[in-house]
């Protein structure tokens, strides 16, 4: 077997080197049982003494040997073993590691004068002493909407707030109007190229993406937000959008997308990341005061080594039935086997996108997880990890969500535009894992191959590889205007 001088490989930039005994005790023990094999990337060099995300014991037995640090700083750095010797299914706890250290830094409380600035990240308490309905950072990035919904956008500091969207109001957004984190929520009723999801109180959920600095800066300066001059844009930089990496000292693109429930009696907020704000209901067409809890989370987050982007994916516990965390009643699921979800995961889905204002008349959709999340390697799984990150954060809202799945590029030098004849997953960075990547509250009728074949797949990047020349974006290919 072969092994690296000091048995690591760091991506990205970063100060700690993990210990020889950590990697080999994690080879000796679930190497041999091992079987999703494909070559990861070539090592890289630390150029920056950024602070460390994860701390590393120096024998590893298990993941509770592995000690996540409870920071706001948004990490650049994904450390791995040697690309000689340890396959991607070995690498996924470390992947995962970099996955819950994003969410808890997305999650961080931000600062009330300007956006995206973590409040005392160094400051653990900061964190486990926030109220649940505390304003964090990524609440209060850009939303999509703030660069594509309207005729002219603002910029990153702006505390303007948005009015109607370009071309009129369409009655499937949602307007909140979060004061404190200086932004609004604009949400939708359905799903991305889908329909909408009703939960077992029959309501809708609602669904948004935002952006860090970084990505909207690079929007909203070229103005690619226009067709006509991201057409220009293209023509200039050989037919290709390529959104910021990180460098040394700074994040790269990061975009994010959430999905949000209704709390009413029924739920225990206190389990809940939540916003009560006031909403525009498009059944009603008023304002009113609405209380929303979180239940899905997407991060994308675009790494100097990792151009094809990490993809991450959180749910919250009681979507459906499965975590052992898990308190009924299910937000999106009877408690029952009855309806069967067969093999698709889902039974009584919308016939279209229309939005039915007979809330009685509605039919609450019967939701499972097809995709199970994964519970290799053996003692180092994304299942394992989730406990562990959720003992580290016990006593917060965050206790009672999970990471899914992390997905990324292994071979990241092999890229070929889907546009240009490039072919998913080997010249989409030869992604990992290839398909099965689904969060149940947003890709709810893409949790099979068969569902979502017409959406390049049930993966993150196998979806959004499909957005030809555009980075990843569907945002950006499907919604700027004229």
């Amino acid at each position: 077997m072969c092994v690296t001088k000091d048995c690591k490989q760091v991506l990205g930039y970063s100060s700690t080197s993990l210990s020889f005994s950590f990697f080999i005790g994690l080879v000796i023990l679930i190497l041999s049982s091992c079987g999703e094999t494909q070559n990861s990337p070539t090592a890289t060099t630390p150029t920056s003494p950024e602070e460390d995300y994860l701390e590393s014991t120096t024998t590893i037995t298990s993941s509770a040997d592995i000690k996540p640090k409870i920071d706001g700083n948004i990490p650049f750095v994904v450390q791995l073993p040697s690309p000689d010797t340890l396959s991607d299914t070995l690498n996924r706890p470390f992947f995962d590691a970099f996955s819950w250290q994003s969410f808890i830094a997305l999650c961080w409380p931000v600062k009330s004068e300007g956006r995206g600035v973590p409040q005392s990240p160094n400051d653990a308490s900061t964190f486990l002493n926030m109220e649940n309905n505390t304003p964090v950072v990524w609440t209060s990035y850009k939303n999509q909407y703030d660069l594509f919904g309207v005729d002219n956008p603002t910029p990153w500091n702006s505390t303007e707030l948005s009015e109607s969207p370009a071309g009129g109001l369409n009655t499937n957004f949602v307007y909140l109007n979060s004061i404190n984190a200086k932004s609004v929520i604009h949400g939708e009723a359905d799903e991305s190229f889908s329909v909408p999801l009703i939960d077992q109180n029959k309501n809708y959920a609602l669904f948004e993406i935002r952006y860090n600095e970084v990505q909207y800066d690079f929007i909203y300066e070229d103005s690619l937000f226009q067709q006509y001059n991201r057409s220009e844009y293209l023509k200039a930089h050989g037919d290709t959008i390529a959104m910021p990496t990180n460098t040394k000292s700074r994040e790269g693109s990061i975009m994010v997308k959430a999905a949000w429930k209704t709390l009413t009696d029924d739920d225990d907020e206190s389990r809940f990341y939540y916003v009560d704000e006031m909403v525009y209901d498009p059944v009603t067409g008023k304002n009113q005061k609405m209380k929303l809890g979180l239940v899905g989370f997407h991060i994308a987050q675009k790494l100097d080594i990792f151009p094809e982007w990490i993809w991450s994916s959180f749910e919250h516990v009681d979507n459906v039935p499965g975590s052992p965390k898990a308190k009924k009643p299910y937000s999106f699921n009877n408690g029952k086997d009855i309806p069967s979800t067969g093999d698709d995961g889902y039974f009584n889905k919308p016939n279209g996108k229309e939005i039915n204002p007979d809330k009685e008349s509605r039919v609450p959709v019967q939701v499972t997880r097809l995709n199970k999340i994964p519970t290799t390697p053996e003692g180092f799984s994304t299942v394992d990890l989730n406990a562990l990150f959720q003992d580290a954060v016990k006593g917060t809202w965050m206790e009672y969500y999970e990471l899914v799945i992390t997905q990324w590029p292994t071979d990241p030098g092999n890229f070929k535009q889907n546009s240009k004849g490039g072919i998913y997953p080997q010249q989409s960075g030869q992604a990992f894992p290839v398909n099965g990547c689904a969060n149940t509250t947003m890709e709810t009728y893409f949790q099979s191959q068969s569902d979502a074949a017409g959406s390049g797949g049930n993966s993150c990047m196998g979806c959004h590889y499909q957005a030809n020349n555009m980075d990843y974006s569907w945002s950006l290919f499907l919604r700027s205007h004229q």
